[in-house]
């Protein structure tokens, strides 16, 4: 077959294909609309029947009051949405319907006996019903009635013809330019075929002849003749590149494949390695930063202001004095004295320093945190107390954890044991607490975004703290949170580099990594997760006392799955 009959037939199948995908897409939208209707239909009837249970056996009301308000329901929906829905018993006797002549007889226009299979086994169906003197041929779906989480009370009816219908309606425009825009599709793909097949043939097949005897042969030394200068030639010509090219490439290959392979997986080890130095290094210079910056004019301000409160008090004893011995004060002085309310700034300037005087306190305090986390200024490997990291962390953390108008908060429970100074690298096991902290925090943060998602009564987010003496050379640190919980299927990969099961944009897969072989390769120790979706998740550190101590096994991922 020739050059030209196979670039025509490849147009002509790809415009087969592109029909079928009209087509396909076409009956997808069908079926789509189909799916969209009877899951509206379900939900209606749904609500409707959760509704009816909530008010018919969440009190004790009489058979009147009960019957009058099934009615106002079924009449409710007729009305508003020109829904038809009927609610029947155990025995499929009609308790509702929109036409009242109906009430008390038999609901028997199911074919299949739909109503009497959901009555037994609590499964939403759909039927299409028989002509009868209830209703016309129409689509129906029935869900059951609870009485209470295990009691079918009976079963709610509900028509969805004209929802199927509305539903067809909207699609039919989509499927109309579908059917267009795949047969405009078709029709230019025959038209450009044929043109390209007309102009290229030749050149082509020049090409085409000479790479197979290149792939054949395994001839790099054959050339595709130019005969034009056009683009088939260009293309000739980069062919001709191309063989020389794939030759060199082929001797340089088998040189060094070996070398690439060993290079691949050392890059590799190296990438994640140099992420978290630098993670840590910009961590800790940023942080160390921000506190000499901070601490500098906190320190101005705070050794100034008991030189300020000095110098307003004996300014207010020479005004006191003055008042003394001149306590008939000349009227202009007077009218400034009222307007600066002389006698209100003696009584709230020594507050406004002692207040001023706290807060430079505290901006102290929050400084020398910032400095203790970051641990610049400190050996690499040396004696810390642990306890005093997880406070930094936490105080870093505070505004993740404060109460917003939208979200409750979260609450922190700690438990801390008497614990020895541990030897560590206290910058990276900071590292690995706001790591665990951090995931706890979105954990919490996303139990309570669906608590709010669902309408329900939000509970307070919590994260509990704790640590304890194993052995006389073992110390476990336990971070639990009451959040969603990881997937049995994300379980066995947490610690896996570059693995996340956060959004994109909000993780990089690295932070579980990096503190896990913060934990297992610097300082011999142990780190596992025990989680249950929907109750929570806890991660587990266990690390030496001492460097001097017997090394734990590297076997240290336990998950309990």
């Amino acid at each position: 077959m020739k050059i030209a009959h196979k670039l025509v037939g490849s147009f002509i199948g790809v415009s087969l294909l592109t029909f079928v995908v009209g087509a396909v897409a076409i009956a997808q939208s069908q079926k789509m609309a189909k799916a969209l209707a009877v899951l509206e239909a379900k939900h209606v009837a749904q609500m409707l029947a959760t509704s009816i249970s909530e008010d018919l056996y969440g009190e004790d009301l009489s058979p009147e009051v009960a019957a009058e308000s099934l009615q106002s329901y079924v009449t409710l929906l007729h009305q508003k949405q020109n829904r038809d829905s009927v609610v029947v018993n155990l025995q499929k006797k009609i308790l509702a319907n929109p036409h009242p002549q109906d009430i008390g007889t038999v609901f028997d226009d199911d074919q299949g006996q739909e109503v009497n299979q959901t009555l037994q086994d609590g499964k939403v169906r759909t039927f299409l019903t028989q002509e009868s003197h209830h209703l016309p041929i129409a689509k129906m779906i029935v869900v059951p009635l609870y009485k209470d989480a295990n009691t079918i009370g009976g079963a709610v009816i509900l028509e969805y013809s004209s929802m199927y219908n509305e539903a067809i309606s909207f699609a039919r425009p989509t499927i109309v330019i579908i059917g267009i825009t795949s047969l405009g599709c078709v029709t230019l793909a025959l038209f450009f075929g044929f043109r390209i097949a007309s102009h290229i043939n030749k050149p082509l097949k020049l090409a085409t002849s000479v790479a197979q005897q290149v792939t054949q042969s395994s001839n790099f030394d054959l050339q595709v003749p130019v005969i034009s200068q056009d683009e088939t030639g260009i293309l000739g010509t980069a062919l001709n590149h191309l063989i020389q090219k794939v030759k060199e490439l082929l001797l340089e290959k088998e040189q060094h494949s070996q070398e690439i392979q060993q290079t691949l997986e050392q890059l590799h080890k190296a990438q994640l390695q140099l992420v978290q130095t630098e993670k840590m290094s910009s961590l800790g210079q940023l942080i160390a930063g921000i506190a000499h910056e901070i601490n500098n004019p906190v320190n101005f301000i705070y050794g100034n202001i008991a030189h300020i409160d000095n110098y307003s008090q004996n300014l207010l004893k020479l005004v006191a004095a003055y008042q003394y011995h001149y306590p008939e004060t000349p009227e202009k002085i007077q009218i400034i004295l009222d307007e600066m309310e002389l006698d209100f700034i003696q009584e709230d300037l020594p507050k406004l320093l002692q207040s001023m005087e706290i807060g430079t306190e505290r901006i102290r305090q929050i400084v020398l945190s910032l400095r203790n986390f970051s641990r610049l200024d400190e050996s690499e490997f040396k004696y810390v107390d642990i306890h005093e990291g997880i406070e930094n962390t936490l105080l870093i953390l505070q505004h993740r954890l404060k109460t917003k108008p939208d979200s409750p908060g979260i609450q922190i429970i700690k438990e801390y044991a008497k614990l020895p100074l541990i030897e560590c690298y206290a910058g990276q096991l900071n590292q690995v607490f706001m790591n665990l902290l951090t995931n706890a925090i979105d954990a919490v943060d996303e139990l309570l975004i669906q608590q709010k998602k669902d309408s329900l009564l939000q509970q307070q987010g919590l994260i509990y703290i704790s640590t304890q003496l194993i052995t006389d050379h073992l110390v476990q640190i336990t971070i639990t949170d009451n959040g969603l919980g990881i997937p049995e299927t994300a379980r066995s990969r947490i610690f896996d580099p570059f693995f996340t099961t956060k959004p994109v944009g909000k993780g990089t897969g690295l932070g579980l990594s990096i503190s896990y072989n913060i934990i297992v390769e610097k300082h011999h120790g142990k780190m596992w997760c025990d989680s249950q979706l929907g109750e929570g998740t806890k991660f587990v550190i266990q690390v030496p006392i001492s460097r001097h101590k017997q090394k734990m096994p590297i076997d240290s991922i336990a998950l309990s799955l």
